[in-house]
């Protein structure tokens, strides 16, 4: 509460500097997976979204310390690294828009994979019917 100016800068670089070193992390774990996107499986793309939550819930925390701590001036170095952040976080948003749109098309395939199944299913059991029909009328008529 009665911290010196200077102790809230030093405080404020030391959050945004962790922050930055997460974002980073996270940057690098998402630029693998990217590279790989097509190839691997739902369940390690599901791991990597878990592992990145984590991350994201720390820089959640961090950056809710930072909003409670005393307004001050900010320095040129504290802007720096809130841009470099901000760039961090734009290159992860345009990785989760490849990696997303990868997803929605694995889910149509399965989806469109399910309807043409679903269509056989439904023609067999309909030429089914069909023959249990024919069945049934020479049954009748050999009567």
């Amino acid at each position: 509460m009665f911290q010196k100016p200077s102790d809230l800068n030093d405080n404020l670089m030391l959050i945004l500097r962790t922050q930055r070193d997460y974002f980073n992390s996270v940057l690098s774990i998402s630029q693998k997976i990217v590279k790989q996107v097509e190839k691997l499986p739902v369940k390690v793309l599901a791991e990597m979204v878990n592992y990145r939550k984590e991350w994201i819930d720390k820089i959640q925390e961090l950056e809710n310390r930072r909003k409670e701590m005393p307004h001050t001036e900010v320095s040129d170095e504290s802007r720096a690294l809130m841009l470099e952040i901000s760039q961090v976080a734009s290159k992860l948003v345009k990785i989760d828009d490849k990696i997303y749109k990868n997803l929605e098309q694995r889910k149509m395939a399965v989806v469109r994979e399910t309807a043409q199944i679903a269509q056989k299913t439904h023609q067999v059991k309909k030429a089914g019917e069909q023959v249990k029909s024919n069945i049934n009328r020479i049954n009748i008529v050999q009567e």
